[in-house]
């Protein structure tokens, strides 16, 4: 697939050119760029926070191990979870954990993966991103899986979405390139004084004296 391989041209990691930008197709089913809208996680072992594009068009629901959102026109899902974890647990092992937790975790072949990298966000862990595409009986199905492990901490965030029609390569390219860099780089968890909600103290005047 030679538009997929220049998948890690379209991130901010690996800026393009000026005389060769994106190519987004145009679809009715394509994957929202409108303005951006805040989302913070409340059950998650550790609350999140990020910026979702066209936030009003995706469905959100949080239960107590994963916060889903899901965008139905173009048959994509993100779901993103933090959890407590053994003191010096390894990203592999959060891995392991996570999938065990869902499986419709996306299995990484290597020779689907267009690109694999470090990932700073959220700050103080360890991430790495890994981005797939593979051909299915609908067409092609994309991923972008991050996990991330830290002291006593592990995190994990999957995107997946599926294209159908033969201008599938570039838009499952946009859509990765949509959500890596928009979404996934900027993710950040809640510091401890954030988490908690502000309480205002009422301070009652004492009684004149005579």
């Amino acid at each position: 697939m030679v538009a997929l391989a220049s998948f890690a041209c379209t991130s901010t990691a690996h800026t393009p050119p000026q005389s060769a930008p994106r190519v987004v197709p145009a679809s009715s089913n394509a994957l929202p760029e409108g303005a951006l809208g805040k989302v913070r996680s409340h059950l998650l072992d550790f609350p999140i926070e990020f910026t979702l594009p066209a936030k009003a068009s995706w469905q959100l629901t949080e239960g107590p191990s994963w916060l889903v959102l899901e965008h139905r026109p173009s048959s994509s899902q993100l779901a993103l979870r933090t959890w407590r974890a053994d003191r010096l647990l390894r990203r592999a092992e959060c891995e392991a954990q996570a999938r065990l937790g869902r499986k419709a975790i996306p299995i990484v072949h290597e020779e689907a993966v267009v690109d694999r990298h470090a990932l700073l966000a959220p700050a103080d862990f360890d991430n790495e991103l890994v981005v797939g595409v593979e051909p299915s009986a609908l067409g092609l199905e994309g991923y972008a899986l991050v996990i991330g492990a830290s002291v006593g901490r592990c995190y994990a965030a999957v995107f997946t979405t599926r294209v159908s029609g033969e201008r599938a390569e570039l838009e499952v390219a946009a859509r990765l390139g949509l959500v890596v860099d928009r979404i996934l780089s900027h993710v950040r968890v809640l510091a401890v004084d954030e988490r908690a909600p502000r309480r205002h103290l009422v301070v009652t005047p004492k009684a004149a004296t005579e």
